[in-house]
């Protein structure tokens, strides 16, 4: 390995086995601990100086604990930088192992597997631990397990000797099928294949296990078991007087690897069963002793010089893991001083949201490759490979054992079934001294100098079980807590001890573990100490206008910050962060603090600690609940009265809070003690709900809430006594002169320099090939942008001052969500004036690029298309973009198509060779007529057939239809169709087991060398990936990526097309307007794509569905290209192949030199080797643990493929253009149906909300990679689905309002009345300009903005909840094939502008709710004006009802006065109605609460007053 970030070691000429890579963020930790550092100093420097002008014992004592637990803070923060200074990522090349050592000089290994408790921890899931470890890649011969019963139960024992049985076919089954989960639990529950060694090998696992779960479920090993006088003599070791405190050692040979052997006649592993002895008067040591009995066990039967130790549920993963650990222990580079190899702890069964933090990815990954970067990691317990000589004192120093027989280098020269042997075992060390004991000995082998190594592969080497209930979680913690203290409070402290042997970075880097318990101090403070000075209206922080608050903000969005950036690099995702930290609050006031005063107790005297067995037994109900993700209470526990007790006092003071708010109180003061109990509020949802919500067996105790309740109040009567009896609190309420000076620091997109107008591209003299020009409204846009800016600063403050002034919990509501739904339309306003600032327009000139290029030089360019459903998408629509591509103005024996059927129909397949035999027609047609629509169906709808030639083409295109056709009307090509051997060969693929979701790879040249006037064809390549349902496919993406290979391997050119299969070429001449920018040297090297915009034919007079999308593709790109480029649209867009390989200055290898970009391929498209490759990469496993998805090709991720590529090529710092010549490059089609439409949206809005919530969000990720103006522009589209918030907050709140009288906006006599009416129509008519002079028209516009409203009740929507919904692990969702196929009754309609409901749709229930609850308002409005109220005060709520309403009447047209198939379904209209009912109901129910009607009482009175009076001077005048 070459370069200076990554070290390889090797010894000469020998193969590579390791390597080991810095991590890239180092620089980044190390400066900004610095920063924090000075920040935690300046917080500390603030405490001291409080607690010094502290003027009462009750604020000194606050002050005192807050400076306490920030000082304990600061040291926890301190101990973590220790992994965030030099982590390493390190790499094994097992495979090169037996290149160096034969496999008979493998060193032998010794298994350690632990066990103690049948119920807790059944024996089945034990043996498949050991049956994992005994099928290794690994001599058999050289490998013994042993097996330590600390329970001393026959039941296990019976367990292995099953296992023994059943291991001699199970290890010869795994080997020769070279299976990868030899774990048989974890293998029949995979999807494997099916044979009937299989099945026969399953059948005996499963006689097995039923055995060995009788005989649990019976508690004894009956006589019908036992099947051998050997098996009769071990049970009977088992008297009356054996108990699990108390018995003698027992030590069973099950596998002799000297003479047993498999059902192939191959030896076996040792496999050995140990009780060691035990009696009550001699301590045991739990784990600890187990393992040292082991040692020593092993040490005089086999004495092997590696070690693996095993938790009994921690299964091997990867057979291969044993040559991982030769590639360290064996490799004469490493220092001799290597310990042990510790692998990462992985967990099966975690639910989607870990819940109880299972995966522990901080402790078990993230400080691990902190470690690895010093003196290596500790210890975790299992999964750990050690030097058997480690165990013996230090490297340089070893120490002796009692007899010679247990010294590390002691070569034993019998059989371990010998007498002598088994003698010695009986009388025959890992440290004791705590209940950590796997923490504690490697911290102790550290300090005497040995090296340890993190090895974490990509295929997880082991997979543990998880506790699946709270108590059990909590409880291992509380176990860890205690066993942690006890080795931080002996003369052995990291803090002392291990700072002074092995040096300040790992000493505190092993105390961050060890002080672990400490962490409840500072989390119990913050959990009850500011909310109980809260509910006293005491105020312990700085107010939000001092600058020390900022100095709070940034501690806790830094700790924070880096924290979930540390998680989601390691792999994470944001819920299982969220978790995390959760349980990190949790463990802080449980176990922690349990654990805490148990070790300190015992520190006294006064009780002892024990080590509880973790349970792996699995309740069905609680694991149903688990997988749910919901959390489990069920049993009373003093863990969980702490636990509720902070969540009862943190909702109380929450609530004090917010009512000290509605009645006026400053929220500065209040600010950081209600976020902190708003934040805890939060993080005890799930206890709330088990308090309160649930009535499973879960739920919270009674017992449990009522204790809490009565602790709370004790807890609350304290502290008010408290801070009663010491009233002068000046300690809290000085005044602070401190101030602080913030610079501000601006980042704007890259714009086009250059002209004062018009920027000019020509090459060496040549003329011109594009020239680029501002758009004229430029300068009004910023000019107004500033206006409007300002307009919208008043509109929040008038929001801001209304909330504050708030009386009533109601109307505080009412005024948020409106506050909230205005900060969503400022996000989207402020984010839509990035394509505002900079826009620009294009022209080429393709006429110019033959003056500087030869034809024969232009470069050769690949098109993709891509179907998946012949029924949705007509292969004769499909066919027809396929020809109007391949008959471009351009070099033909240049163009190759590639048509990805990701159906997998022979039907396409059909059509495509029909299509191929028509193009040698088609194409010499074309270009000897000039013919501009290249699309056959286009050219003939225009009845363009005045010769006789033009009547041929006609004939034979309509023929080539109705063969089409009729295939697919039958479903099958039938023999009648097949006109060769070769088209049958073809068409045999498709077998009965040939599925949509499950095929091989078909890949077939459809191409016809010559057309009729002789001149060559282009290539025609037909593609159907392979697809396995156990294989993720991706979507379009992943058949895009499969088109990108197999491209590669067959043609490779430079140029790429995609397109949509509707999307056919309208213009020949488009890839000489796509060469202007691809072939110029000025924009070459960074240029990744050119972006035509979409355009679709038969789109009816008024755009009802909006289908255009003028705003998405022609305004907003035109503002993108004035940046850094438009962003990919997913069709009519020409790519350079290198754009998918990586950033334009750092090349990303593909797997193969066949794919790479630069790769010449010199041989037929048909040729044997060429179509291996093409099969090969186009099979579903091939980007399996590769880069495909993630750093090349089309990026996986999102349903919305084309954002997703186009926004990480722009973060990777590619540029793109977006040309829109006056004649479309591409005419597509458009849904004809509005549930069509609205499904289209909803997907899109689900793909983009998963890239906005992904760690590559464009408002973080992009907004740092591309800057500020390029980032917000993105953010833009990828936050589209939260206009559902003020859309549907406009569509209900002010008509409910209005409907129950009240009056929520100005009055259109004050001047805030302007306000609003200036952003209404500046908004609207902004927008209006912005549409006209993109070449719209006024029907147009209106159709626009009333799809805009109708997508944010309806697509919106549930495109918003689908994905959170899935984002919480509730549901899945998938990609739908917009229906293309055309009904002509619908298609009638549609060319009349009458809106198509006609089906069942949820989206069409929000709609016509919507629609009655706004008539209803408006027609509440209208009586309420003809009663002589005033209008005044009802004027803004009327506009908006009647706005709706008029927006709304193709709704109620379709529900009322409609009666063709297109209606609105009676069924819709019911539940709508109902709906809307339920709806107002509860409307009246919460507006006519006694608080609000207050507020609103005098307003009504007012009207009614002036209403008198109008009526009054009325009949005087008459």
């Amino acid at each position: 390995m070459k370069g200076s970030f990554v070290s390889g070691a090797s010894t000469d000429d020998a193969p590579l086995l390791h390597t080991v890579t810095p991590l890239r963020r180092t620089i980044f930790n190390r400066v900004f601990a610095a920063i924090y550092a000075l920040a935690i100093l300046t917080l500390l420097y603030y405490h001291a100086r409080t607690l010094i002008y502290s003027a009462t014992l009750v604020s000194f004592s606050a002050t005192l604990a807050l400076l306490f637990s920030d000082l304990v803070l600061a040291f926890m923060w301190v101990t973590t930088q220790t992994f965030r200074m030099c982590p390493v990522y390190r790499n094994q090349f097992p495979e090169n192992v037996e290149k160096i050592l034969k496999r008979s000089d493998f060193p032998a290994l010794d298994v350690f597997v632990c066990t103690a408790d049948p119920y807790k921890e059944p024996p089945i899931g034990v043996v498949n631990t050991a049956l994992a470890a005994m099928a290794y890649d690994y001599p058999a011969e050289k490998i013994s397990v042993y097996i330590s019963d600390d329970g001393g139960s026959a039941l296990t024992l019976f367990a292995f000797m099953e296992a023994a049985k059943f291991a001699t076919h199970w290890l010869p089954f795994c080997k020769k099928n070279n299976i990868l989960e030899r774990s048989p639990e974890a293998y029949f529950g995979s999807n494997h294949p099916c044979t009937s060694e299989s099945e026969k090998i399953k059948m005996m696992y499963e006689s097995m296990k039923v055995k060995v779960e009788h005989v649990l479920e019976r508690g004894t090993v009956g006589d019908q078991y036992i099947t051998s006088d050997q098996e009769r003599e071990a049970f009977n070791q088992w008297s009356s007087d054996f108990t699990r405190q108390d018995h003698p050692a027992v030590i069973q040979v099950l596998l002799d690897a000297s003479r047993d052997k498999d059902i192939d006649g191959y030896l076996m592993p040792n496999l050995i069963y140990i009780s060691r002895e035990k009696n009550k008067s001699s301590p045991h040591h739990f784990k600890a002793g187990a393992l040292n009995a082991l040692l020593r066990v092993s040490g005089c039967m086999t004495n092997a010089p590696i070690l693996l130790a095993l938790d009994c549920d921690f299964r091997s993963n990867d057979p291969q893991t044993p040559l991982r650990v030769l590639c360290y222990l064996c490799d004469p580079a490493i220092p001799p001083n290597l310990g042990f190899v510790q692998f990462p702890q992985l967990f099966q069964g975690i639910n989607k949201s870990d819940i109880y933090n299972a995966e522990y990815k901080r402790l078990f990954q993230i400080n691990m490759l902190g470690f690895d970067g010093s003196s290596g990691p500790n210890y975790i317990g299992t999964g750990c490979f050690f030097r058997r000589r480690s165990l013996f004192g230090c490297p340089t120093s070893l120490i002796s054992p009692e007899i010679p027989e247990l010294a590390p280098d002691h070569v034993v020269g019998k059989p371990i079934q010998s007498q002598s042997v088994l003698s010695l075992a009986h009388r025959i060390g890992f440290r004791y001294g705590s209940l950590v004991e796997d923490y504690y000995t490697g911290f102790r082998m550290h300090c005497e100098g040995w090296k340890s190594v993190y090895c974490n592969p990509e295929r997880p080497a082991f997979f543990g079980d998880v506790p699946t209930n709270f108590i059990d979680a909590l409880n291992q913690q509380k176990r860890w807590a205690v066993g942690l203290l006890e080795v931080a409070f002996s003369k052995y402290s990291p803090a002392t001890h291990g700072v002074r042997t092995m040096g300040p970075l790992m000493g505190l880097g092993y105390a961050q573990a060890a002080f672990w318990p400490i962490w409840s101090i500072p989390i119990t403070t913050y959990a009850f100490l500011p909310q109980l000075a809260l509910l006293n209206k005491v105020y312990i922080f700085p107010k939000v206008s001092e600058p020390w608050f900022f100095l709070y903000a940034f501690l806790f969005l830094g700790a924070y910050g880096q924290d979930y950036l540390d998680f989601m690099l390691a792999g994470g995702s944001v819920q299982r962060w969220w978790s995390d930290q959760r349980f990190w609050i949790a463990r802080g006031i449980t176990s922690y603090f349990f654990g805490s005063i148990e070790f300190f107790l015992g520190c006294l005297g006064i009780s002892a600690s024990g080590f509880t067995v973790t349970s792996k037994a699995v309740d069905a109900e609680q694991s149903k609940r688990y997988d749910q993700g919901i959390f489990e209470f069920g049993v009373h526990s003093p863990m969980f009265v702490s636990l509720t007790l902070a969540a009862i006092i943190n909702l109380i003071s929450f609530s004090q809070g917010l009512v000290d708010v509605l009645r006026g109180n400053n929220l500065e003061g209040l600010f950081v003690q209600m976020f902190i109990s708003g934040f805890a509020v939060v993080n005890s949802l799930p206890i709330y709900e088990a308090m309160a919500l649930r009535n499973d067996s879960g739920k919270m105790p009674i017992k449990t809430t009522i204790t809490a309740t009565l602790l709370a109040g004790a807890v609350y009567a304290a502290s008010s006594f408290i801070f009663m009896v010491f009233t002068d609190l000046s300690g809290f309420t000085q005044t602070r002169n401190h101030t602080g000076d913030i610079a501000p620091t601006r980042s704007m997109g890259a714009r086009p320099q250059g002209g004062s107008a018009i920027q000019v591209t020509s090459i060496g003299g040549h003329p011109s090939l594009h020239t680029v020009k501002p758009l004229a409204r430029t300068l009004f846009n910023r000019v107004f942008a500033t206006i409007y800016a300002l307009s919208i600063l008043a509109l929040l403050f008038y929001h801001a001052k209304t909330l504050f002034y708030s009386t009533t919990l109601v109307s505080f509501s009412v005024t948020l969500a409106l506050l909230i739904s205005d900060l969503v339309l400022t996000f989207f306003w402020v984010s839509t004036q990035t394509f505002r600032m900079f826009p620009v327009c294009r022209k080429q000139f393709p006429e110019n690029l033959t003056k500087i290029m030869e034809r024969s030089d232009f470069p050769a360019l690949d098109v993709f298309i891509c179907t998946a459903d012949p029924y949705k998408e007509p292969p004769i629509g499909v066919v027809n973009t396929a020809l109007s591509v391949m008959a471009y103005d351009y070099p033909t024996e240049k163009i190759s198509v590639y048509v990805s059927d990701d159906g997998g129909s022979a039907l396409t397949l059909f059509a495509f060779m029909e299509a191929s035999k028509f193009a040698t027609q088609w194409l010499p047609f074309c270009k000897k007529n000039n013919v501009l629509e290249r699309s056959p169906e286009a050219y003939f709808e225009l009845n363009r057939t005045c010769t006789s030639e033009a009547v041929n083409i006609k004939k034979i295109y309509e023929s080539m239809k109705l063969k089409v056709e009729q295939v697919l009307e039958r479903g099958k090509v039938d023999d009648e169709y097949i006109s060769s051997d070769q088209e049958r060969e073809a068409f045999n693929k498709w077998t009965h087991n040939f599925t949509r979701q499950d095929h091989p790879a078909v890949l077939l040249d459809a191409s016809k060398d010559k057309d009729i006037a002789g001149y060559s064809m282009p290539n025609l390549i037909y593609v159907s990936r392979e697809k396995s349902k156990a294989s993720s496919h991706h979507f379009k993406a992943g058949a895009l990526n499969a088109l990108l290979r197999v491209s590669g391997s067959m043609t490779n050119a430079p140029i790429i097309l995609t397109l949509d299969c509707d999307s056919f070429s309208n213009d020949p001449e488009t890839p000489l307007r796509a060469m202007c920018y691809l072939c110029d040297p000025a924009t070459r090297p960074q240029l990744a794509y050119v972006q035509f915009p979409q355009i679709f034919r038969g789109i009816n007079n008024s755009d009802i569905y909006n289908a255009e999308f003028k705003r998405l593709y022609r305004i907003n790109v035109m503002g993108f290209d004035g940046l850094s480029g438009p962003n990919y649209l997913g069709t009519g867009c020409f790519f350079q192949r290198r754009a998918f390989y990586g950033s334009p200055t750092s090349l990303a290898s593909p797997e193969i030199p066949e794919l790479a970009p630069d790769y010449i391929v010199d041989k037929p498209v048909q040729s044997q080797s060429v179509l291996a490759i093409a099969h090969q990469v186009a099979g579903c496993n091939y980007e399996s643990q590769s880069n495909w998805g993630s750093k090349i090709g089309f990026r996986y991720g999102s349903l919305s493929e084309d954002y997703h590529t186009g926004f990480r090529m722009q973060c990777e710092g590619w540029k793109s253009i977006f040309c829109d010549p006056d004649r479309p490059a591409f005419l597509g089609d458009v849904p004809i149906t509005l549930n069509d439409a609205l499904n289209q949206q909803k997907r899109w809005s689900i793909g983009l909300l998963e890239v906005g919530f992904s760690k590559y969000s464009p408002a973080t990720f992009g907004v740092k990679a591309l800057g500020l103006s390029m980032g917000l522009a993105y953010a833009q589209s990828a936050f589209w689905a939260m206009w559902s918030i003020p859309i549907t907050a406009y569509a209900f709140l002010p008509q409910l309002a209005l409907l129950n009288k009240v009056y929520i906006f100005p009055k259109a006599s004050e001047p805030w009345f302007f306000l609003y009416a200036f952003l209404f129509l500046g908004a609207y008519g902004q927008d209006f300009l912005d549409f006209i002079l993109a070449g719209g028209s006024v029907q147009r516009w209106w159709s626009d903005q009333r799809f805009w409203i109708i997508r944010g009740i309806s697509s919106y929507v549930f495109g918003s909840v689908e994905f959170f919904l899935k984002f919480l692990g509730i549901s899945a969702f998938g990609f739908n094939v917009t229906s293309k196929v055309v009904d002509d009754e619908q298609s009638k309609r549609y060319g009349q502008g009458i809106f198509e409901f006609g089906e069942d749709s949820p989206m069409f229930v929000t709609l016509t709710v919507a629609a009655i609850i706004n008539l209803s308002s408006l027609a509440q409005g209208l009586a309420e004006v003809f009663k002589g109220n005033s209008l005044d005060g009802l004027f803004v709520q009327m506009f908006i009802s009647g706005f709706a309403v008029l927006n709304s009447w193709p709704i109620y047209e379709a529900i009322a006065l409609r009666k063709d198939k297109g209606k609105m379904p009676l069924k819709t209209s019911i539940i709508a109605t109902l709906l809307a009912g339920t709806l107002y109901t509860a409307s009246c129910f919460i507006f006519r609460i006694k608080g609000f009607e207050k507020k609103n009482r005098k307003e009504r009175k007012r009207y009614e007053e002036e209403a008198k009076k109008s009526r009054k001077k009325g009949f005087m005048n008459s």
